[in-house]
C-alpha cells in the first residue's frame, strides 16, 4: 500500500497535462494583466481617455481679478421719489458730504362720514406717530405745516427736488422731544380745524376731498441749532389731524383726517455739499474724474457708479457662461464717522436701459441674499454677487456695462469706498466656461 501510494504521487506529479499545470498557465498571464491594469490607475482618472474624445466635447474654467473697475461719484437732481412707504422731515448734517434738508407732502384721507351741520371747534391736534428719530432732539425745533395745491395721484411721477406748491399756512409750532416709536401730539390753531370744515358738502364723496378740496399737507421741521429728522412709516397710520368740536346740545364729538396707507405720498431732499468741512468736501461730481474715493449718501443724494469696460473683451466668446462676477468695495473708515459697526445694512444695486429707465439688476430680483450687498468685516469690503448681470450683458441683453449702487429710504448712514487709483481698491473677480 505504502509503494502504491508513493508510485501514484510521483505518477501524477509528472503528468504535465494535470489540472494544477494548467491552472498555473492561466494565472500567470492574468496576473501579468492586472498588474499593467493597476499601474495604469496611479494615472490622473480624469486623463483616461482622454485622447478619445474631441477637444468641443470638454469644459474649460477660466478666472481673472484683473478686470478694471472704473468708478464714479454721480448726483441726479431729477431722481424719482417714488418710496410712498415713509415721511421724512428734519436735517442731517455729515462732515464729508454737507447738509441734507428732508420734508414731505401728503394726502389726508377721511375715514367716516361727516355727522354734523352745525357745530363749534374747540380745538385741534396734530398727532404723529414716529418709527426712527436721529439729531439732537433736545434741541428747539419748529414744525411748518401748509396747504398744498398740486393734486396728487398715483400715477404721477414725483421727483425728489420738486417744489411742494405750498398755498396756504398752517401755522407754525413748537415741537416736543422726539423719541424713536412714540406718539405726539401738537396742539394747532382753532381756526385750522375751521379752515378743514369750512365747507362739508366737499366730503361726499369723500374723493372730492382730496382731489379738489384740500389737496395735500405739507410737513416741514426748521432747527434753530443742531438739527433732528424723523421718519414715520405709512402702513401705521402716522399722521393725523383730529378736530374736537361740540353741537348746539354741547354733545363732544370729534373728527379726523387721516394720512393712511392709502394716502399718495412724496418726500423732498435737498442737499448741499458745500457746507462740508472743506478737506473733506466731495471734489468730483458728475464730472467722470477717477478720484481716489468715491461716494454713497442717503436720501437720494449723490451716488457711485461702477463701469466695467474690460467685458467688451468677452462679447464675442462663444459658448460662455459666467460662474463667478464678484464685486469687492472697500471702505473708508475714520474712527469717527465712519467706523466698522456703523456701516449701513444692506446696499442695493440698480442699471441703466438703453432708454435710461432705472432697474435693479436681475440678480437682486432673484434673491436678495445671493446678492449680498452687505458689509464684510473681515475683509472691509462691501461685497456683490452679479453674475446673471453680467451673463445679460454678455448676451446684449442689459446695453451697457454700469451699475449704481443705492439705498432704500430707510437707510440713514453715508458710506464711502476706496477707488480707482486708491490701495486697497473695488475688485472684480471674474469666473467664466467655455463648454
Amino acid at each position: 500500500m505504502i509503494f502504491m501510494t508513493s508510485s501514484y504521487r510521483t505518477e501524477k506529479n509528472k503528468d504535465n497535462h494535470g489540472p494544477t499545470t494548467g491552472l498555473l498557465k492561466f494565472i500567470l498571464p492574468l496576473f501579468a494583466l492586472l498588474t499593467v491594469l493597476f499601474s495604469s490607475c496611479t494615472e490622473d482618472p480624469v486623463k483616461i481617455g482622454k485622447d478619445l474624445l474631441p477637444d468641443e466635447d470638454f469644459v474649460h474654467v477660466y478666472t481673472t481679478d484683473t478686470i478694471s473697475v472704473k468708478a464714479y461719484t454721480m448726483y441726479d437732481e431729477n431722481s424719482v421719489s417714488a418710496d410712498s412707504t415713509r415721511m421724512i422731515a428734519g436735517n442731517i448734517y455729515d462732515k464729508y458730504f454737507g447738509t441734507t434738508h428732508c420734508d414731505f407732502v401728503t394726502q389726508l384721507r377721511l375715514v367716516s362720514a361727516w355727522p354734523h351741520t352745525a357745530f363749534v371747534v374747540d380745538s385741534v391736534f396734530l398727532y404723529f406717530l414716529t418709527s426712527k428719530v436721529s439729531g439732537d432732539t433736545a434741541a428747539v425745533h419748529t414744525l411748518s405745516l401748509y396747504e398744498t395745491g398740486t393734486l396728487l395721484t398715483d400715477t404721477t411721477e414725483f421727483y425728489s427736488t420738486q417744489d411742494p406748491d405750498t398755498i396756504t399756512s398752517l401755522g407754525n409750532y413748537p415741537l416736543p422731544v422726539l423719541t424713536a416709536d412714540s406718539s405726539y401730539s401738537v396742539r394747532l390753531f382753532n381756526w385750522v380745524g375751521e379752515y378743514l370744515l369750512r365747507d362739508t358738502t366737499k366730503f361726499l364723496p369723500a374723493t372730492e376731498f382730496y382731489t379738489e378740496f384740500f389737496k395735500g399737507l405739507y410737513v416741514n421741521i426748521v432747527s434753530e441749532t443742531d438739527p433732528v429728522i424723523m421718519t414715520l412709516t405709512s402702513s401705521d397710520n402716522p399722521l393725523q389731524i383730529t378736530v374736537y368740536y361740540h353741537d348746539p346740545e354741547n354733545v363732544v364729538y370729534n373728527y379726523s383726517f387721516v394720512a393712511t396707507n392709502r394716502a399718495t405720498k412724496y418726500n423732498r431732499f435737498l442737499h448741499d455739499p458745500t457746507t462740508a468741512e472743506p478737506d473733506k468736501q466731495i471734489k468730483h461730481i458728475n464730472d467722470f474724474v477717477l478720484d481716489t474715493a468715491v461716494f454713497l449718501q442717503t436720501y437720494q443724494g449723490v451716488y457711485t457708479r461702477l463701469d466695467l469696460p474690460s467685458l467688451d473683451e468677452y462679447k464675442d466668446v462663444e459658448r460662455m457662461a459666467v460662474n463667478k462676477a464678484k464685486l469687492l468695495l472697500p471702505v473708508h473708515l475714520d474712527g469717527d464717522t465712519y467706523v466698522e459697526d456703523n456701516m449701513p445694512a444692506r446696499i442695493y444695486l440698480r442699471y441703466r436701459d438703453s432708454d435710461g429707465n432705472v432697474l435693479v439688476v436681475p440678480d437682486l430680483a432673484h434673491d436678495i441674499s445671493f446678492m449680498d450687498g452687505t458689509y464684510h468685516k473681515d475683509i472691509d469690503c462691501f461685497v456683490f454677487n452679479i453674475p446673471t448681470f453680467v451673463q445679460k450683458y454678455l448676451e446684449g441683453k442689459i446695453a451697457n456695462p454700469s451699475i449704481e449702487l443705492y439705498f432704500p429710504l430707510s437707510a440713514d448712514q453715508n458710506v464711502i469706498f476706496k477707488a480707482n487709483q486708491n490701495d486697497p481698491t473695488i475688485r472684480f473677480e471674474f469666473a467664466y466656461t467655455i463648454y
